[in-house]
C-alpha cells in the first residue's frame, strides 16, 4: 500500500518529533551529571556530543531554529564552565577547545543566514571569556 504526501510526511514529522523528545531526555541527563560538582571531563564531552547529535538532528530535518538553539545552549554552557574557577584547570581547558568548535559551527550557520552582527559578537564574547587562556 502507498502512503500518500500527506501521510507521509505526517510519519516523518512525528518520527521527527519523537526523536527530539528521545534526545531532550539525553540532554537534560547529561545537563544534571555537568551540574555536579565532582562532574568528569568525560562528562563535560558527553554533554557536548549529546548536544552536536540534538543539532545535528534538527538540522538534517531541516529545523534551522532548533540546530541554532541546541548549539547556542551547548556554547554558552561551555562559556560558562570555562570561567567555572571551581573547575579544574584540564577541565576548562576543555571546555575552551569544545567551545572553539561551538563557536565555528554557530558562526558558519549564522553566515549563512547573513547574520554578521551576531557571529561577530558571539566572537567577541568568546574571546573576552578565554583571554585567560591565551
Amino acid at each position: 500500500m502507498t502512503l500518500s504526501i500527506n501521510a507521509w510526511l505526517q510519519h516523518k514529522i512525528d518520527e521527527y518529533k519523537f526523536s527530539i523528545r528521545d534526545i531532550t531526555v539525553d540532554y537534560y541527563m547529561a545537563q544534571a551529571k555537568l551540574n555536579r560538582p565532582e562532574c568528569t571531563i568525560e562528562q563535560l564531552r558527553k554533554f557536548n556530543d549529546t548536544c552536536l547529535d540534538m543539532a545535528e538532528l534538527c538540522q538534517l530535518n531541516g529545523d534551522e531554529q532548533s540546530y541554532l538553539h541546541a548549539l547556542g545552549k551547548l556554547h554558552h554552557r561551555l562559556i560558562q564552565e570555562l570561567g567555572n574557577t571551581e573547575r579544574e584547570r584540564l577541565f576548562r581547558m576543555q571546555a575552551w577547545q569544545l567551545a572553539r568548535h561551538s563557536l565555528t559551527r554557530l558562526c558558519h550557520q549564522l553566515a549563512l543566514c547573513g547574520e554578521w552582527d551576531k557571529a561577530t559578537k558571539l566572537q567577541s564574547d568568546f574571546v573576552k571569556h578565554a583571554s585567560w587562556i591565551i
